[in-house]
């Protein structure tokens, strides 16, 4: 065993601590980790380990990412969320610094000059999305300790190499099923650039070292594939499963031409490469132009090591990795989601580390063979600024970032996405079922049968895709869930595919929105804040509900208008127009009047009409408001009038009628409604 000394402790401390001051100044828990989180928690509280108790679905992607905090959950007592959560995050912080021990273990075995390993483990500690990923909830910082130790395995020229090796592979695999990817790169990565004096192995031993390694993996990880098996009826995680269907099918052709364009396209930024050293979702925008295109440069050029032959093996090994996995990323996944980019984070800063070390050493034998040569102190002093300039834009990056979901945290999470799912469990019955995208928060704290898109914890909502395609109005219309939470953009494309969904089936039930309050805000990476500032919550209404329409003693015909940008429905008296209450409404706004045309001619105008607004429970009828306009006659009563209406307790089934009667007679009574809106 090592003994531990004050540089060790120190190494093991520093991304320790910034991990957990990370933690502790944002408060940030990831969306994803809830839907996690939700299983982990039914494991732990007896409910086995499934999203929706009764349902064995794979709902999670990282075996570690929900065991640990199921096991969390059980030493806090299944007391406290917070505390099961601060419990997962000292370990992974932990597993940041075991991560930083090993790193400086193999920079010291690879002779790295220690201005190389503090570029390479000084950016491991500082990278905003390492650090935050290793916070939130979710498994990276586990898949950095056993990438970093994947990576040292290699070099280990001991008879229990394939030991280390065996275990540090199953370890990604606990921590994420896609590694064989990872594992498969980096392996065919220091296999292909070889070199026995640096390895200690030639390539028929390394064969001989992965498979002997690839059969500890395999009876280490082989539990939870039988488990998973039998337990849910498949090895393959239903997260997969659900994403799959968005994008063209996989080819090995598409795969080749991915390859092939690559090494071109990632310089503007297609593709997954240029996210590698950028905070979480930059692509919403609001970080420094110069800051993007910097560190898309870098990665670019990283990505493109390999093919250099003067290049150490490790240099060229980790490059052809990262470059492989950003053609995963880029091909497979219908998008690069930030928390897969970490792990190749890793690889690039390993490989820009070596590269930094072999500038450094062929310096100093620069100086050796010619010692008044001012040549090695410029490089050197060029190479000390440009780590010192790296490390510097590494820690502006994540103070931003800090900065950032530490209001994503306060306003946005905890302040809207989690109030609504409080709002759901409190508005609903146990039976109740919630369609939305945003899966995580809305999830776990309603607490509800969950309908999500794509389907992440729903067998039901992947098998109706299958059926009727992805359109989200034909999911909604098949499995008729009571309550949609929708963001404003996502309205606006169900209303363009389905225009009666929102009209007749579902009815308005609630908006949830903090824009006011990050308007107040100026922080770089805003945009992506306010995707997720507005939900609107609407309640699905009994069959045949909606703004039927009743034609009563009328000959004309009913239509839509528009006056005064509302969007009206043009009913001529005596009509009635027919709006089911949704269950949680507590209020009804109206809009109603004349269609200007209905009173400007002196000679031929109407004489009025009566507007009603009255609540049908049951059997019973009681008028709840009414007003009558005479336009010519009154001025004021031009225009559209609003009634506001406080509604009373009523039962199942209750709906408003929107009635517009004659005056005394029915000449030119062209009457108009809004739809109305509930709060």
């Amino acid at each position: 065993m090592r003994r531990i000394t004050p540089l060790r402790l120190s190494l093991f401390l520093l991304p320790f601590l910034i991990a957990l001051l990370f933690a502790y100044v944002t408060q940030h828990v990831w969306e994803d980790y809830y839907i996690t989180w939700r299983s982990s928690k039914n494991l732990a509280t007896g409910h086995g380990l499934v999203y929706q108790p009764g349902e064995k679905l794979h709902t999670f992607t990282s075996p570690l990412g929900v065991l640990l905090p199921a096991v969390a959950s059980l030493v806090t007592f299944n007391a406290s969320d917070a505390g099961a959560l601060w419990l997962f995050r000292i370990w992974s912080a932990a597993a940041l610094g075991g991560a930083a021990l090993i790193f400086w273990q193999l920079a010291r075995q690879l002779a790295f000059a220690r201005l190389a390993a503090m570029l390479l483990l000084g950016w491991l500690a500082l990278d905003s999305k390492i650090i935050d990923f290793s916070i939130n909830g979710m498994e990276t910082a586990f898949l950095v300790l056993f990438l970093a130790w994947t990576l040292h395995a290699h070099f280990n020229r001991t008879a229990n190499a394939w030991k280390h090796l065996g275990l540090a592979w199953a370890g990604l695999m606990w921590s994420r099923p896609d590694s064989f990817i990872y594992i498969g790169l980096v392996a065919a990565g220091f296999w292909l650039f070889n070199d026995p004096a640096r390895s200690g192995r030639d390539r028929r031993q390394m064969l001989v070292l992965f498979l002997r390694a690839g059969l500890l993996t395999t009876a280490v990880y082989l539990p939870w594939l039988l488990f998973a098996w039998g337990y849910y009826g498949t090895p393959v995680p239903h997260t997969i499963t659900a994403k799959s269907g968005f994008a063209d099918p996989h080819t090995l052709t598409g795969l080749v031409q991915t390859v092939l364009r690559l090494p071109l396209e990632m310089w503007t930024g297609r593709g997954s490469i240029h996210a590698t050293f950028l905070p979480a979702y930059h692509q919403f925008g609001g970080w420094p132009e110069v800051v993007v295109q910097s560190a898309r440069a870098i990665a670019a050029g990283i990505a493109l090591l390999w093919v250099l032959p003067f290049l150490r093996m490790e240099t060229r090994a980790s490059s052809f990795a990262f470059f492989g996995a950003h053609v995963y990323l880029t091909y497979y996944p219908y998008f690069p989601f930030p928390w897969y980019v970490p792990t190749t984070t890793v690889l690039a800063v390993f490989s820009l580390g070596s590269l930094l070390a072999q500038a450094l050493s062929v310096a100093s034998r620069w100086e050796q063979h010619n010692p008044a040569s001012r040549r090695p102190r410029q490089l050197l002093g060029s190479a000390f600024a440009v780590v010192v300039v790296i490390l510097a834009a590494n820690v502006w990056l994540t103070w931003q970032s800090g900065r950032l979901f530490a209001a994503q945290q306060a306003i946005v999470e905890d302040g809207n996405r989690r109030k609504i799912g409080e709002w759901l469990r409190a508005n609903s019955t146990p039976s109740d079922t919630v369609f939305m995208e945003p899966l995580g928060y809305i999830g776990y704290f309603s607490g509800l049968k969950t309908y999500d898109m794509p389907g992440l914890s729903s067998l039901e909502v992947v098998e109706t895709r299958r059926r009727v395609g992805n359109g989200w109005e034909k999911v909604i219309a098949e499995l008729k869930p009571r309550w949609l939470v929708l963001r404003p953009h996502e309205i606006e494309g169900l209303q363009r595919a389905s225009y009666d969904l929102l009209k007749t089936d579902y009815l308005f039930a609630r908006e949830f929105s903090v824009q006011d309050q990050l308007a107040e805000l100026s922080l770089p990476g805003l945009p992506y804040l306010k995707h997720d500032a507005t939900f609107l919550v609407y309640e699905r209404q009994p069959e045949h509900s909606g703004n039927a329409v009743l034609q009563d003693e009328s000959e004309f015909p009913i239509s839509r208008i528009t006056i005064d940008d509302q969007e009206l429905t043009f009913a001529h008296a005596p009509s009635v127009l027919v709006r089911h209450l949704p269950r949680s409404a507590q209020t009804f706004t109206v809009f109603f009047g004349f269609v200007p045309d209905a009173y400007t001619d002196p000679a031929d105008h109407t004489d009025g009409a009566t507007f009603t607004v009255e609540l049908v429970d049951g059997e019973h009828t009681r008028e709840l408001v009414s007003r009558t306009l005479e336009p010519f006659a009154n001025p004021s009563d031009r225009g559209l009038q609003r009634f506001i209406i406080e509604l009373p307790p009523r039962g199942e089934g209750a709906r408003l009628l929107l009635r517009a009667s004659p005056y005394r007679t029915i000449s030119k009574d062209w009457t108009c409604w809004s739809d109305g809106s509930f709060d």
